[in-house]
Formats: C-alpha cells, sequence, structure tokens
C-alpha cells in the first residue's frame, strides 16, 4: 500500500510543473528499482497520475514522512522549484495530515541531489511538531 501511494505522489509532484524532466524520471525509476517496485506497475501509475487521496487512510506516521521527504527531494532534483511544485506537495502534506510549512522546514534539509538513500537525521521526530490535530 505505502508503496503504491509513495510513487503515486513522486509521480503527481514530478508532473505538477508540465515538464516531467530526464533527472526525475531517473530518480524515481532508481527509486522503484531499489523498493522492488517492478517497471510494469511503474508504467502504469505514469499513465493513471497522482491518485493518492484514497489511499492514505492505512499509513504510518513513518510511510507518510517517508512520502513528504521524498517528494521534497524530487522537486528540488531539477535545480528549479516552481509554485506548483509547492502547492502540490503542500496538498499532500494536508492530506496526510500535517501543517502546509512541514513542506517549508523539509525543503531547507533536504538536497536535490540524486542520492535515493541520503540520511535525514531526525526529521521524524521533528515533524510531529506539524502534525494537525
Amino acid at each position: 500500500m505505502k508503496d503504491i501511494v509513495k510513487f503515486r505522489a513522486l509521480i503527481g509532484i514530478a508532473q505538477a510543473d508540465g515538464d516531467f524532466d530526464s533527472a526525475e524520471k531517473e530518480f524515481i525509476k532508481r527509486l522503484a528499482d531499489l523498493e522492488g517496485l517492478s517497471m510494469t506497475d511503474l508504467k502504469e501509475m505514469l499513465k493513471e497520475g497522482d491518485k493518492t487521496s484514497n489511499l492514505i487512510k492505512d499509513l504510518s506516521f513513518e510511510d507518510k514522512i517517508d512520502i513528504l521527504t521524498y517528494m521534497v527531494k524530487l522537486m528540488k532534483i531539477d535545480g528549479k522549484v516552481l509554485i506548483s511544485e509547492i502547492k502540490f506537495c503542500e496538498k499532500v502534506a494536508r492530506m496526510l495530515g500535517f501543517e502546509e510549512k512541514s513542506i517549508g522546514f523539509l525543503s531547507g534539509i533536504i538536497d536535490g541531489n540524486t542520492d535515493v538513500n541520503q540520511s535525514f537525521g531526525r526529521i521524524n521526530h521533528r515533524m510531529k511538531n506539524y502534525e494537525i490535530g
């Protein structure tokens, strides 16, 4: 369940600016390979686009943070961050139960390199401050 939501969210942010460039595609493909998601499943998700809203109810706190950190990383990977990408990330953050400003926090500590295994330290603990409710 988590992988479907994560990859649909990542695809949504990559497509939010209307330019799904090669760096974004390569990052998503490498992450899919790392997590054992088949290219067939990934291609199907690419056709369907973003459909995250019906899948989030069963996610753990850690799964939600995982999705947001990868979304922010993907948003920054092409070296240009557009308002449409930020707004999409904020929308997903709200859907996952976090304040919109959590995206600003994450953006400040996550870089745009292509390392899918980057350590984010104590993000989980700090993200509790941004939970809604």
